[in-house]
């Protein structure tokens, strides 16, 4: 497999060497960052002579996005990775359930891929699995399912510097306030995407984020998101500094099912689930698609 990697960040290198490990072929990666264009992925320790450049010159199979959260700003990136006839997997949270936020994006997005012969998937390590494809997964077990809840929960400290700041670790509640930062973005997302898996259609969908403060100063964040309907759904994410780090789903029904973690490493694991679909999106038919379209566990209402 002949695969490009979009944004070279710390995400994007950690890509690059876990897609050596695999196998695959990296014919190039993109940046902007003038001080990355020109080099080589050798320069970082990476296993290949590929070149980073500014923009989308290269032939493959697939591309990895790793640019940004919301769908709005990264989706020049993806329309100009589906014309030059690429396959698609994006970190981009929101890309996990395009129609909620995105619904006019989402529908060129599946055009555009159908008129290009091309895939396009959203995910990683959350949005993408910890905290909606694995509840889906585990709720096979049940005949009926009543609810689902499923928390993870890290120590913001372990974080790369980056995230920290998207928390906003050491700033007053004023700061916090007037930054406006991102924090996690996916809370709706993963609790969609376990309603459609599980056949329910949402009342209500919530979503919450407030920080973690401590004698004044920001810790981190917590936040949920929450989908009310005839099963209920609630996700939450804690990230502030040090927290307990776990992931825990709690499923309840006919045959109810409790998992605990003692904590996954986010960005590995983001990496890792990003390299273990690019088979499947390439064997997809055309168009956009959601985890939910991968996983067999689909509720089936007539």
């Amino acid at each position: 497999m002949k695969v490009v990697i979009y944004g070279f960040g710390q995400i994007g290198r950690m890509l690059a060497k876990a897609c050596v490990e695999r196998g695959f072929e990296i014919v190039g990666a993109v940046d902007i960052n003038p001080e990355l264009v020109g080099k080589r992925l050798s320069d970082f320790g990476i296993n290949s002579d590929a070149v980073v450049k500014d923009k989308l010159d290269f032939e493959g199979d697939l591309v990895f996005v790793t640019t940004g959260s919301y769908l709005d700003t990264v989706f020049p990136q993806i329309e100009e990775c589906i014309k030059a006839g690429f396959d698609v997997i994006s970190t981009c949270e929101t890309l996990t359930y395009p129609e909620y936020r995105y619904p006019e994006l989402a529908n060129k997005i599946d055009e555009l891929a159908k008129e290009y012969n091309v895939t396009v998937l959203g995910s990683g390590i959350n949005p993408g699995f910890l905290l909606d494809t694995l509840p889906i997964v585990l709720s096979a077990v049940c005949v009926d399912v009543k609810s689902v809840k499923a928390i993870r929960s890290i120590d913001a400290l372990k974080r790369r510097t980056q995230f920290q700041k998207k928390v906003g670790i050491g700033l007053s509640v004023e700061e916090f306030k007037k930054a406006n930062l991102s924090g996690h973005v996916g809370y709706a997302e993963s609790a969609l995407l376990i309603a459609e898996a599980l056949g329910v259609k949402p009342k209500e969908v919530l979503e919450r984020q407030e920080p973690v403060v401590k004698d004044g100063i920001v810790q981190g964040i917590k936040g949920f998101g929450e989908v009310k309907g005839e099963k209920h759904i609630r996700i939450e994410f804690h990230a502030y500094a040090n927290a307990e780090e776990y992931e825990l789903i709690e499923i309840e029904g006919d045959n109810s099912v409790i998992w605990k973690s003692s904590g996954v490493k986010g960005d590995l694991g983001t990496v890792a689930v990003l390299v273990n679909l690019a088979e499947a999106v390439v064997e997809h038919e055309p168009g956009l698609i959601k985890m939910t379209d991968l996983i067999p566990f689909r509720w089936w209402h007539g």
